[in-house]
């Protein structure tokens, strides 16, 4: 693509007085950066509220983002108003360089693919309970459902706690949080609200008296591998600076929070794209009965669903949870033939690439063999990013696959599930891109006793 012939970087046109602001919300925000980056590059200019914003997109963007984002990026503005709100300096997200590598270091190996197979029977048992109660002519509520399992698999699996009785606290304290300091769809008045408050203490009390308990009662007399909270107090006695009590809250409730607006969410588009294209629904049956065949499946056997694992790179691929991210150049800094400096603000947009013909003919049609090892259209430099780019990709990748995969699975062995063919999707956003409310499916049958997962 050839570069602007004048050095001005170019301006998308917006509205009076809110400017682009309407298409900045998440659930547009990915179009809406695919169609001016076929207009002006990969580099323009964007309004919000009087506010202007630079935006780096396309492949150009990541492979940017990949190679000299650690040196040129900084998170730390588009967070900080999260962290005073939770009470600390800094956190996983907000941070970069040592600090940054720190906290992975400590939280990431929880959120691993390894820390998946190790709890995937316990991850097996919540998707179990929450199916077992279906029944023909039942409706299962899509974005619910996925919240509610997923949510509470990472409790078990990550602090071996629960999160069953805190859900509508949790959901009301984490979402109002972001949507107030992060994305900025509500006003600050919001977090006074009594409600609110009330629900953000009863997190607290629940995530200390969790820190708590692992305090006094170690790994090692309680029977089991060290966890998120294990890890986290052992850092503590290693880096004290760094892990304050709001600091330990902050990392544990991570557990709580991480697939409440990312996994579950994906998950929720999975399960509503397997039902609006039911031409593939014979073949992924007939892959979860292979995959339940002889009693519950182990990592090795999941990772033999081919066709699985293509739907849901599809998926994340035409709705991606963090379409783009938002950073601060610590430097000056060259990109697309400008000069930028340091200081500004830039919208990264990081998954414009799933939407562009060079990498995926006719981009908008749902077509899982895209991933084939024959067409491979994603193993291309910059054109497939649904986990972030660069040193801030989502450290729970591997987790979040393992458990989409596997709930989809276990939904499809046990129930046979439609979708009202007058259905539209509608993506609202609560902080992240979800289906809304309205989307349901209806049981048609039950194929397998959801105890039968287990056994």
């Amino acid at each position: 693509m050839a570069l602007p012939s004048s050095r001005t970087v170019p301006v998308v046109p917006g509205r009076p007085l809110i400017g682009n602001l309407p298409d900045l919300m998440t659930p547009r925000l990915r179009p809406f950066l695919t169609r001016h980056y076929r207009t002006y590059g990969p580099l323009f200019q964007v309004s919000a509220l009087g506010q202007r914003f630079t935006a780096l997109a396309g492949p150009e963007a990541n492979l940017f983002t990949m190679k000299e984002g650690h040196q040129v990026l900084r998170s730390e503005e588009a967070w900080r108003p999260n962290d005073l709100e939770m009470g600390v300096r800094q956190s996983l997200i907000s941070v970069d360089g040592e600090v940054h590598r720190h906290y992975r270091r400590v939280e990431g190996p929880s959120y691993a693919r390894s820390a998946f197979v190790a709890g995937l029977p316990r991850a097996l048992s919540v998707a179990a309970e929450d199916l077992a109660p279906f029944r023909t002519g039942d409706t299962l509520p899509v974005a619910e459902w996925s919240k509610n399992v997923i949510t509470e698999q990472l409790a078990r699996l990550v602090v071996n706690g629960t999160a069953r009785p805190y859900m509508a606290d949790m959901l009301r304290f984490v979402q109002t949080a972001l949507m107030v300091t992060v994305t900025r769809q509500q006003p600050r008045a919001m977090l006074a609200l009594p409600g609110y408050r009330r629900s953000k203490a009863a997190i607290s009390r629940m995530v200390d008296g969790l820190i708590d308990a692992h305090r006094r009662t170690p790994p090692a007399e309680a029977g089991r591998e060290p966890d998120l909270v294990d890890s986290v107090l052992a850092a503590t006695l290693e880096r004290p600076d760094l892990w304050s009590p709001a600091d330990q809250r902050m990392a544990v409730m991570g557990a709580f929070i991480a697939g409440m607006d990312t996994a579950a969410n994906s998950l929720a588009f999975i399960l509503y794209r397997m039902h609006r294209h039911p031409e593939y629904l014979p073949a992924l049956r007939a892959e979860a009965d292979l995959l339940f065949r002889e009693g519950p499946p182990d990592a090795e056997a999941l990772g033999r669903s081919p066709l699985l694992h293509r739907f849901v790179m599809e998926t994340l691929r035409l709705h991606p949870i963090a379409p783009a991210l938002t950073r601060t150049l610590t430097q000056d800094v060259t990109f697309a033939g400008h000069d930028l400096r340091a200081g500004t603000t830039v919208i990264i947009g990081t998954t414009v690439s799933h939407g562009l013909e060079r990498f995926y003919p006719d981009p908008e049609r749902f077509d899982p063999d895209r991933f084939t090892r024959e067409r491979a259209e994603h193993r291309q430099p910059g054109a497939y990013a649904p986990f972030g780019v660069g040193a801030h990709t989502c450290a729970g990748s591997g987790m979040a696959e393992g458990l989409m995969m596997l709930n989809a699975a276990a939904l499809l062995r046990t129930l046979d599930l439609s979708l009202d063919p007058a259905y539209r999707l509608r993506e609202v956003a609560r902080p992240t891109p979800s289906p809304d409310r309205r989307l349901a499916l209806r049981v048609e049958g039950v194929r397998h006793d959801a105890v039968s997962l287990l056994a």
